[in-house]
């Protein structure tokens, strides 16, 4: 099933829920599903730092080949094919900034924004003589592949949009919040209405549900620690594309796997059970994208970047930094 379904599909749905009183850009939304049109299937799934002997060439160095912006460029040019292979952060990211460039047709978005957009992955070339590296949580890259509700924390920062959530619970004792939190059943989580307000071109955040594949709880949990006994963030970054009854369908570069040379960029599909947690982001505002402008590349969010591996988050703190009101 190829993506361009789901446009027809986000234009059925759009004027619903515009009637419901969630706002929707309805042309970001069709720049977002043609973005994903432009992207090759598969070209693999890898998250590794080194060319081996399946990967000659690393995600991180994908990226940088793909957004081709020189000193003197007002804009970049991104070409998916040089973006493999990928992971799912890499993959959203990608579409984010392919949709920028078919959107802004009347040039918004100015080039001190694209020159701060730029993934910063650690390899020199022009406009990175010093082969810096964004770290989780560091400048714009380094928030959209940040553990946590990266996207949608990157999201409000710029002005661009919002987001909305929900939460199963927490299975196990340990996890739980509150007192009186509950692990909802099958039914009613199935029942929530998260999964009407979501539309096409949405992007999304799964923590996957791992109690009964695996015996985790890692969908309680927001961001890693250092603690190795603790349940951890199992997280993916995807765009949504709809649901048909309790299904839910997605595109992102998806794996790992057995065969991670022919995973990659895909449209992928899993129960509603199957997701813990889940923050939509929704982008209303893409001119927005120019604040960029004001995020250098150095410029750090602490909630972000300490989700890498210092500690986790409540559900109340990334409500606060979604801008939803508990």
């Amino acid at each position: 099933m190829k993506p361009t379904f789901f446009a027809i599909l986000a234009l059925l749905c759009l004027a619903f829920q515009a009637s419901a009183g969630d706002k929707v850009n309805e042309g970001w939304q069709r720049a977002v599903l043609a973005a994903i049109d432009s992207f090759p299937e598969r070209g693999g799934y890898y998250t590794g730092g080194r060319p081996n002997d399946l990967f000659p060439k690393t995600t991180w160095r994908g990226l940088n080949d793909a957004y081709r912006m020189g000193v003197g460029d007002e804009r970049p040019r991104f070409d998916p094919m040089q973006a493999q292979p990928s992971f799912c952060s890499s993959a959203t990211y990608s579409v984010i900034i392919k949709a920028l460039l078919i959107w802004d047709t009347k040039h918004k978005i100015k080039r001190e924004a694209w020159v701060n957009m730029k993934p910063y992955v650690g390899i020199a070339d022009e406009l990175n003589p010093d082969g810096f590296g964004q770290d989780d949580g560091v400048g714009f890259w380094g928030r959209a592949n940040a553990n946590g509700p990266g996207l949608g924390v990157l999201v409000r920062e710029l002005g661009a949009g919002y987001s909305f959530t929900a939460y199963r619970g927490a299975c196990s004792e340990r996890n739980r919040e509150t007192p009186d939190e509950r692990y909802l059943t099958d039914d009613e989580w199935c029942a929530q209405d998260i999964w009407s307000r979501a539309v096409p071109g949405d992007l999304m955040k799964i923590f996957w549900n791992r109690n009964e594949s695996r015996g985790k709880d890692s969908g309680a949990i927001i961001g890693c620690d250092d603690n190795r006994d603790a349940d951890q963030e199992a997280g993916h970054s995807v765009i949504f594309l709809g649901c048909e009854g309790d299904t839910v369908t997605y595109w992102s570069s998806n794996g790992p796997g057995e065969h991670p040379e022919q995973m990659g960029y895909s449209i992928g599909h899993c129960h509603k059970t199957a997701i813990q947690r889940v923050v939509f982001t929704r982008i209303t505002r893409p001119e927005r994208f120019n604040n960029a402008r004001k995020m250098a590349p150095t410029d750090v969010n602490a909630y972000l970047s300490d989700l890498n591996g210092k500690r986790h988050s409540t559900t109340a703190e990334m409500l606060k930094q979604l801008g939803i009101k508990n």
